[in-house]
């Protein structure tokens, strides 16, 4: 026992030194002689029993520790595992008040009235709110493909008027669909994905009725008659097959030619070779309107008009066989059809 305790105290003080050193120690039997009473007593511990009590001791000890370490990761685990409870526990609340407050919205119903349902109630009432649901879905569908057909009419009315598909297609983008005053309460619907082209066909169907909108309804003259179309003609002077990029109004009371949509005027200008007196009309997003063959004109460049605003007086000057007013329309320097597009403007919605 003593060369056991010099040679761990002559050793760098560590756990695992020590119970190295006292596992692996060589030990010798131990006597003890002691004087009790004038007498001599004798105590005897063999080098095994040393052996077998010091390892005794450290396994103990590893068993205690390790025990220690358990406990204490399983109260780690314990706190972790409750937190992770809690915040399960928290969602579901979460997500069963979404479903109780999506329900009352389907049903009508109050979420208070709705929480306090018995389960049998609350079935009938998902049933029929799922019902509501299909249905719903089913219209839609329906919508979109009539908006998809009301699309290709708008759009081929268009082209035949003169504008081209790629033409409105950046018409459709320049034309902002909040540019309107709209709003108020209304409940949304979740769309199905077999319903996902129904808001692309509506948004498309909204831009193309706001194109159209903004071209002019009214004619420039009141009760006009229709004297030469848009489109190839013989000309009546020259004789020659040319491009009629306009309509051709006579008067047939009223002799003044009058602005059609609110804008600036663009330019006043004399071509005794062409249209004679000529006033153009800017009105926004790129739309432009001509009164040509005006025997008096009563505006000037830069002036603001509103729609109804006299331009000029019907006359003849120019190139031209009679008493009328050329009228064209154009977008972004293109002439179309005003004859359509007028038409077209009258019905959108």
């Amino acid at each position: 026992m003593i060369s056991l305790a010099l040679e761990l105290n002559s050793s760098t003080f560590s756990p695992s030194r020590i119970i190295k050193g006292l596992w692996c120690h060589k030990y010798s039997d131990l006597r003890l002689i002691f004087e009790q009473s004038d007498e001599l007593h004798y105590f005897y511990i063999r080098a095994n029993t040393q052996r077998l009590a010091a390892r005794i001791i450290i396994c103990s000890l590893i068993a205690i520790l390790l025990t220690i370490t358990a406990l204490s990761l399983h109260s780690s685990f314990s706190i972790w595992r409750y937190g992770q409870l809690e915040a399960s526990k928290i969602d579901a609340e979460q997500k069963k008040k979404e479903a109780f407050e999506a329900l009352a919205d389907l049903s009508d119903e109050s979420v208070g009235t709705i929480e306090n349902m018995p389960q049998d109630k609350l079935l009938q009432i998902a049933q029929k709110s799922r019902d509501k649901v299909n249905k719903m879905q089913t219209l839609v569908q329906f919508a979109s493909i009539q908006l998809a057909h009301a699309n290709e009419t708008l759009e081929l009315g268009l082209k035949v008027a003169g504008i081209s598909k790629s033409d409105i297609e950046k018409l459709e983008k320049s034309i902002s669909l909040n540019r309107l005053g709209r709003g108020g309460s209304s409940k949304e619907i979740v769309l199905d994905p077999s319903t996902k082209d129904y808001k692309k066909n509506l948004i498309k169907n909204e831009a193309i009725n706001q194109l159209i909108s903004s071209f002019p309804k009214m004619t420039p003259v009141n009760n006009p008659v229709l004297t030469s179309k848009f489109g190839p003609r013989i000309h009546p002077i020259t004789g020659k097959v040319t491009l009629h990029e306009g309509l051709d109004y006579a008067p047939s009371a009223d002799l003044y030619a009058k602005n059609v949509l609110s804008g600036v005027v663009y330019n006043v200008t004399n071509d005794p070779k062409g249209y004679g007196n000529v006033v153009t009309i800017s009105h926004g997003n790129g739309i432009k309107t001509l009164y040509g063959h005006l025997s008096a004109v009563f505006v000037t460049e830069g002036q603001k008009l509103e729609k109804g605003n006299v331009v000029g007086k019907i006359g003849n000057t120019g190139l031209s066989t009679g008493t009328h007013l050329h009228f064209e329309v154009s977008q972004n320097n293109v002439k179309i059809n005003p004859q359509i597009i007028m038409a077209m403007a009258n019905n959108v919605q």
